[in-house]
C-alpha cells in the first residue's frame, strides 16, 4: 500500500503537468526566450528620398522562436545605436534629423505562438537633410509588456540609411517654385510629395488624361492624401495642398472615390471632365471627398473650377458634384455639370457644407437620393452665404416620409443669407416637404435644446414645378413653389424680400403656392417675413379639401405658445385657381394683392416696388440683379 501511495504522489503531479502544457499549434516555440527582432517591409540598402517628398514604411516586431506569451511592444528610436553601427560597419553615417521622419506610437500586438506582430507606420520625409550626407535611423524595442521571456538585442533592431535627393527640375514645392505635374505619373506622385504641418504647392502644366487606366481589386483607387485612421485625418488636414490647375483639365478618371480623399488649402483654374465615380463609400464626389479644416474659413478656397459631362453615384451618404463634404471655406466660380446620386445628401456642386461661402457657381446635373436632402447646388447646409448662384437640374427622391428636396438647397439647419440666387429644376419625389428653391428650413439642437436661427432669403427666383403627392390622400406635403418647409425654434426669423415663384404645383395639404407650411407648433418660428414678392404658381391641381394658399399654406406656429408673428406686405398672389390668398386666413390680405386684375407688373408697381432691383418691361416682374 505505501508503495502504491508513493507511485500515485508521484505520478498525479507529472499528469498535472502534462494537462496544463500550452499547446503549440504547429509554431516553432519552445522553451527558450523568444529573439524579438524590427521588420522594415520593403527594405533597402539605402532609402533615397526626393527633396519635399516622402515615403511611408511599415514596421513590425517579428519572434524567433515563437513565444506562448503575449507581448505589447513599443517601438522607439535610439540614437546611441548610430556611433556602434558605423564601428561595426566601417561608416560615418550621422543620426537622421528629427524633422525627417515621424514615427507612429501607436503599440504593436505580438499574440501568442504568431510570428509576427501587428505593424505601424514610419513616415521618411526628404527634410531637414543634406542631399551631400548620408543618415541613419535606428529603431529599437523601447518597451515590452505581457511577458519575461524573451530577448530585444541590438543586432535586431532596424537600421535605415536614409539620404535625401535634391529637388530636380522645375518646382521646390514653395509658393515662389510650385512642383510642376507634366503628366499622369507626375500627378499620381502628389500624395507622396505633401509635407507635414505645411502647404506643398502645385502646378499643371500639360492636361491630365486617366483614360485607358483602370482602377480594380489589383490595382486600386486611393485617394490622394487618404487616411482611415480618425489621427491620421488630423494629420491629413495639416498637410494643405495648394493646386493650380493653370487653365488645364483632368480627364477621364473612372474610380470608386474623388481625387483627394481630404483637402485643405486652394485649387483653382482647373476642369475635370468625364468623370464617372461610382461608390459604396460616404463622401464620394468628383474632386474632394472633405474639404476644409473645420477650423477656420480661410483653410478651404475652391476657384474658377469647371466638371463637365461627369457623374457620381454613392449608395451611401454624402455625394456632390464637386466636393461631398465641406467642413469650411469659400467656393467662388465654379460649376459642375454633373448628375448625382445618393442615399441622402446629395447635391449638384456640394453634397454637404458644415459651413461656407458660396459666390457665383452653378449646377446643372439632375439630383437623386434613395430618402431626402437633395439639392440642385447644396444637399444639406449648416450655416452658408450663398450669392449670385444657380442650378438648374431636377430633384428626385425615390422614396421616404422625408423628401426635404429644394431645386438649390436641400436643407438648411443654421444661420444663413441666400440672396440674388435662382434654381429652375423640377423637384419632386414620394414623401413630403420640398420647394421650388429651398426644401426647408430647420434647425439643429445644443445641449438637446433647439437652436435659434435666422435665415434671410432676398432677390431670388423658382421656376420648377413641385410635384410632392405623398401617396395616400390623408398625407401631407408641405411643399412650397418656393420654400417648401420651416421647422425651426421658436426664436428663430425667416425674412424672404424681393422674391418669386412660377412653377406649377402637385401636393397634397398644407402646401403653399410661395412658402409651404410653418410646421410643427413646436418647432415653429417666431417670425416670418414676406415683403414685396409675388407668385404664378398654378396650385389648381390641389383639391379644396386640402387647405392650401397662393402665399401659405398652412400654419401650425399659430398654435405654438408664442405664437408666430406673419408680416407680409407688397405681395402679389396672381390667383388662376379660385383658391385663398391663405389657408384659413392666416396671412392677410390688407397691403397686398390677390386676384387677376390687369398683370402682374402693373399690381406690383402699384404696391411700389423698387426700380433699383425689379426690371418691369414685361407682363411679370424680373429681378435686374440676378443673372
Amino acid at each position: 500500500m505505501k508503495r502504491l501511495v508513493s507511485f500515485l504522489l508521484v505520478l498525479v503531479p507529472c499528469l498535472f503537468a502534462l494537462s496544463c502544457e500550452p499547446e503549440n499549434n504547429g509554431g516553432s516555440e519552445t522553451a527558450d526566450p523568444a529573439v524579438l527582432g524590427v521588420v522594415v517591409s520593403d527594405a533597402k540598402d539605402v532609402f533615397e528620398v526626393p527633396e519635399h517628398q516622402s515615403v511611408t514604411l511599415s514596421l513590425t516586431v517579428s519572434a524567433n522562436p515563437t513565444s506562448a506569451e503575449a507581448y505589447t511592444i513599443t517601438l522607439g528610436v535610439n540614437t546611441g545605436l548610430v556611433e556602434a553601427y558605423n564601428a561595426k560597419n566601417g561608416t560615418s553615417y550621422q543620426m537622421l534629423p528629427s524633422e525627417a521622419f515621424t514615427l507612429a506610437a501607436t503599440p504593436l500586438v505580438l499574440p501568442k505562438y504568431a510570428a509576427t506582430s501587428a505593424a505601424c507606420e514610419l513616415r521618411l520625409k526628404g527634410e531637414g537633410c543634406d542631399p551631400a550626407l548620408t543618415y541613419l535611423l535606428p529603431i529599437s524595442i523601447d518597451a515590452v509588456k505581457g511577458g519575461t521571456n524573451f530577448q530585444a538585442p541590438d543586432e535586431k533592431a532596424a537600421y535605415i540609411v536614409f539620404k535625401m535627393l535634391e529637388a530636380e527640375g522645375e518646382g521646390k514645392g514653395t509658393q515662389a517654385s510650385p512642383y510642376i505635374i507634366k503628366d499622369l505619373d507626375g500627378f499620381l506622385a502628389i500624395g507622396s510629395m505633401l509635407q507635414d504641418d505645411a502647404t506643398t504647392y502645385f502646378k499643371l502644366k500639360e492636361d491630365i488624361d486617366f483614360s485607358g487606366v483602370t482602377f480594380n481589386g489589383e490595382n486600386p483607387w486611393v485617394p490622394i492624401n487618404y487616411t482611415a485612421d480618425e489621427d491620421g485625418q488630423s494629420a491629413a488636414r495639416a498637410r494643405k495642398i495648394d493646386l493650380n490647375g493653370n487653365g488645364h483639365k483632368i480627364s477621364g478618371f473612372k474610380a470608386d472615390g474623388p481625387l483627394f480623399a481630404i483637402l485643405c488649402g486652394s485649387v483653382k483654374d482647373l476642369t475635370l471632365d468625364g468623370f464617372d465615380i461610382d461608390s459604396d463609400m460616404p463622401d464620394a464626389a468628383t474632386l474632394i471627398g472633405v474639404a476644409g479644416s473645420g477650423n477656420a474659413p480661410e483653410d478651404l478656397v475652391l476657384k474658377n473650377i469647371k466638371v463637365t459631362n461627369s457623374k457620381v453615384m454613392n449608395q451611401n451618404d454624402r455625394a456632390g458634384g464637386l466636393v461631398a463634404r465641406m467642413r469650411n471655406g469659400l467656393v467662388e466660380d465654379c460649376s459642375a455639370d454633373c448628375s448625382v446620386e445618393a442615399k441622402t445628401r446629395a447635391g449638384g456642386l456640394i453634397g454637404y457644407v458644415d459651413a461656407g461661402t458660396f459666390n457665383n457657381c452653378s449646377a446643372s446635373g439632375d439630383i437623386k437620393t434613395v430618402t431626402y436632402y437633395g439639392g440642385g447646388l447644396i444637399g444639406w447646409a449648416g450655416s452658408v452665404t450663398v450669392s449670385g448662384c444657380h442650378a438648374s437640374g431636377n430633384i428626385v427622391s425615390e422614396g421616404g416620409n422625408y423628401v426635404r428636396g429644394g431645386g438649390l438647397i436641400g436643407q438648411i439647419e443654421n444661420n444663413s443669407t441666400i440672396e440674388k440666387c435662382y434654381a429652375t429644376g423640377n423637384v419632386s419625389g414620394q414623401g413630403h416637404m420640398g420647394g421650388g428653391l429651398i426644401g426647408v428650413i430647420s434647425c439643429g439642437k445644443v445641449n438637446d435644446v433647439y437652436e435659434d436661427i435666422n435665415v434671410s432669403i432676398s432677390e431670388c427666383y423658382a421656376t420648377g414645378s413641385v410635384d410632392l403627392p405623398h401617396g395616400e390622400s390623408n398625407n401631407w406635403a408641405h411643399a412650397g413653389g418656393l420654400l417648401g418647409t420651416i421647422s425651426t425654434s421658436l426664436g428663430s426669423t425667416v425674412s424672404i424680400a424681393n422674391c418669386y415663384s412660377t412653377g406649377a404645383f402637385f401636393a397634397r395639404r398644407y402646401s403653399g403656392g410661395f412658402v409651404g407650411s410653418i410646421y410643427d407648433k413646436a418647432r415653429a418660428c417666431k417670425q416670418l417675413t414676406i415683403t414685396n414678392s409675388y407668385t404664378t404658381s398654378d396650385i389648381t391641381g390641389i383639391v379644396l379639401s386640402d387647405r392650401c394658399g397662393l402665399v401659405l399654406g398652412l400654419n401650425d406656429g399659430a398654435n405654438a405658445t408664442t405664437p408666430t408673428v406673419i408680416s407680409c406686405t407688397g405681395f402679389v398672389a396672381w390667383d388662376t385657381s379660385d383658391r385663398g390668398f391663405s389657408y384659413n386666413e392666416c396671412v392677410s390680405v390688407e397691403g397686398n394683392y390677390y386676384g387677376t386684375e390687369g398683370t402682374v407688373t402693373q399690381q406690383a408697381q402699384a404696391l411700389g416696388w423698387s426700380t433699383d432691383i425689379w426690371d418691369f418691361s414685361g407682363s411679370e416682374p424680373k429681378l435686374k440683379n440676378v443673372k
